[in-house]
């Protein structure tokens, strides 16, 4: 099932992004991708969580970046993803 991804939903600071997203029945995990390029290119962050709530950190701050997240769950010892969330634009504090 694809994830729903909301700007409100995102908590932003200096040097670390935390997303928030709803639960998707049958998940096992959630993956966050974060960059500073719109396609996601270049200066890709990748985290991933067993829980709701994702926090990548590492970033710089005062630096826009684009966040988008997904849904996986496991099948014969695989994780198999959902389709990616619409992407959100952020930018860090100062």
């Amino acid at each position: 099932a694809k994830v729903t991804l909301k700007k409100k939903n995102i908590i932003v600071a200096k040097k670390k992004v935390t997303v928030k997203v709803a639960k998707v029945k049958g998940a096992k995990g959630y993956q966050v991708k974060v960059s500073t390029k719109k396609n996601f290119k270049k200066n890709v962050k990748t985290s991933n969580s067993k829980t709701t709530k994702i926090t990548v950190k590492g970033l710089k701050k005062g630096t826009k970046y684009f966040v988008k997240t997904r849904a996986y769950k496991k099948a014969d010892g695989k994780k198999v993803f959902g389709k990616w969330s619409a992407v959100v634009s952020v930018k860090t504090a100062n």
